[in-house]
């Protein structure tokens, strides 16, 4: 079993239970959870008043080379990077820079939204806090599915519906965290990668954290990344998050991160020095807007973070995931002087590991026993959660067989063509042996279609439809994608004329 370092802290300390007697406990409890996941690869680091308590790594960081994780292994941070631009804005916010409450238009007048009035008053604070109006991960599939750079997305952002009231509703928005960091980065006259790494990695002496892709994937010690087929781990591309880094393209290590807690927990300051403003600093955990509200816990969006209060207790947290097999998360415990901090390179089940690790870390804290299985309880609602048309992760549900009399297609070649519209852009369709190739944007990766009742088709990975609808002579002639069609953005696309 691979060592447990360093450890104890003294009897008495701040909290309901006795660190130094717990950690046993957890240790044992972390490994058993490990085992029962299948994740290759986890980092787990608690940190204590300012003391790192325990640190520990488990299993491997590549299923082919069986390298083990170590405590300098990358791991991609996902979602974790939003706190890292709400930090780096309150370097700027402690110094007068910037204030939470300037107007992006000011700061980038090329800034348009698709509301007029929106778009002169948005703050940095409105889009740090996921108030703006614009649709949950709105924005996610011009990166992903089309391949457009920053820029490129921030220009579509004029043609992306608003579906929420402004500064009235809460709607999770990648595009909209980097919007803000692009905004603080015009005002330093800086790159948000620059920028970051001045403000934050540099002075919290973490060497080993990037907001660049090509500094994780050219590490020589970096987690490749594995999500979860039928119960096993499979290699999955590493995801390239460079266009919205902001929003989660920071990697880094179980050794920096903890650095990252103690500058978190101790008002911005880190061995000696103030690297962040303290009251700028304590804005970003402030809450701003309300996520959710059960009866007996609510969950409130802050300044790049979430505050939650449950049981009696109150936690500053974040987490981090790609589909692609990458779930981290960080956990502050304010009162406590306290972090936890979980990094793995699988999804789903590491969400559920990362997820069930923390919550044992928080029963033993506070009551001495880990309450619940919350890896099964986890798992269970992650199971639930990735049924088609259930949420966000899998909104779409497939079609049912084909009709017993459906109708052939057309020639393939009658559907070959360009299609475009404001938002999404241009997409390119070619016939090929048994079906459709539909290249989105700048893709070079396509959709595939197959028939399944005359003018309409299936598209593979998703099994939804795509139907095309012919005007008299060419004329009108679109086609809809079920797949595009989201709330703020719609799935058809028009003919674009030989």
């Amino acid at each position: 079993m691979p060592a447990v370092t360093p450890m104890a802290t003294a009897a008495g300390t701040a909290g309901v239970q006795n660190i130094s007697a717990i950690i046993p406990q957890f240790d044992s409890y972390a490994e058993q959870t490990f085992n029962r996941s299948s994740v290759p690869g986890m980092a787990v680091a608690i940190v204590k008043n300012d003391t790192v308590v325990y640190l520990r790594c488990f299993g491997v960081k590549n299923i082919t080379t069986r390298e083990p994780v170590t405590p300098d292994t990358r791991f991609q941070l996902a979602s974790i990077s939003k706190t890292f631009t709400a930090t780096t804005i309150a370097s700027m916010v402690g110094n007068g820079e910037l204030s939470w409450d300037d107007r992006i238009v000011a700061l980038n007048p090329d800034f348009q939204l698709s509301d007029p009035w929106v778009t002169e008053h948005v703050t940095i604070r409105d889009l740090l806090t996921h108030r703006s109006g614009l649709p949950a991960y709105g924005g996610d599939e011009l990166q992903d599915n089309f391949g457009y750079n920053r820029s490129e997305i921030f220009h579509r952002l004029r043609y992306l519906g608003l579906t929420g009231e402004f500064r009235s509703s809460y709607a999770y928005s990648n595009i909209g965290i980097t919007l803000a960091a692009e905004a603080a980065g015009k005002k330093a006259k800086k790159t948000w990668e620059d920028l970051v790494t001045g403000r934050v990695f540099v002075p919290a002496g973490m060497y080993n954290t990037s907001a660049r892709f090509a500094d994780f994937a050219t590490s020589a010690d970096h987690a490749d990344t594995y999500p979860t087929v039928n119960g096993t781990s499979v290699p999955g591309p590493l995801q390239d998050d460079d266009v919205c880094s902001p929003a989660g393209g920071v990697s880094s290590t179980i050794n920096d991160m903890t650095r990252y807690a103690r500058l978190q927990l101790n008002d911005g300051s880190i061995d000696g020095r103030q690297v962040v403003n303290a009251s700028a600093l304590r804005d970003t955990h402030t809450p701003q807007n309300i996520m959710k509200y059960t009866g007996t816990s609510i969950t409130l969006y802050d300044l790049g973070w979430e505050t939650v209060y449950e049981g009696g207790h109150r936690q500053f947290e974040h987490g981090g995931d790609f589909s692609n097999g990458v779930s981290t998360s960080i956990t502050l415990y304010p009162e406590e002087n306290m972090s936890v901090i979980v990094l793995t390179n699988s999804f789903p089940n590491g969400q559920a590991l990362k997820k069930a690790v923390t919550m044992g870390w928080t029963d033993l804290t506070y009551t001495g026993v880990v309450q619940k299985d919350w890896y099964a309880i986890i798992d269970q609602q992650l199971t639930a959660a990735l049924k088609p048309g259930v949420s966000v992760i899998n909104p779409f549900e497939a079609m049912p067989p084909a009709p017993a009399d459906a109708k052939p297609p057309k020639p393939f070649t009658t559907y070959n063509g360009s299609y475009t519209q404001d938002y999404y852009g241009t997409i390119h369709i070619v016939p090929n042996a048994t079906g459709l190739l539909v290249y989105p944007g700048h893709s070079s990766t396509p959709l595939f279609l197959v028939p399944y009742d005359e003018d309409t088709f299936r598209e593979i990975e998703s099994g939804t439809a795509v139907k095309f609808t012919f005007g008299s002579k060419g004329n009108d002639d679109h086609v809809w994608i079920n797949y595009f069609e989201s709330p703020g953005r719609n799935g058809t696309f028009l003919r674009v004329s030989s």
